[in-house]
């Protein structure tokens, strides 16, 4: 991981098992600029560590957005 990462957690209440766990980190992680993803299923939490400069918060959102999961702000 590079300095310039940054790490983010984001809550969905829409994470309810393994399989929403699985979708999570193979969508965030095809996203060029995302180095990792971690999902908490018993928090609906999802940590990750990307770069700024290679993707957006709002193209993150954007991805999980279209796999079904809503981010709570």
């Amino acid at each position: 991981m590079n300095t310039a990462s940054t790490s983010v957690t984001l809550v969905s209440p829409d994470i309810s098992c393994e399989h929403c766990q699985r979708a999570i980190e193979s969508a965030l992680g095809a996203l060029p600029g995302v180095a990792q993803v971690s999902v908490d299923i018993a928090n609906k939490s999802i940590q990750l560590f990307y770069d700024p400069a290679q993707v957006s918060l709002e193209q993150i959102e954007k991805q999980l957005d279209e796999i079904g999961y809503s981010i709570v702000h």
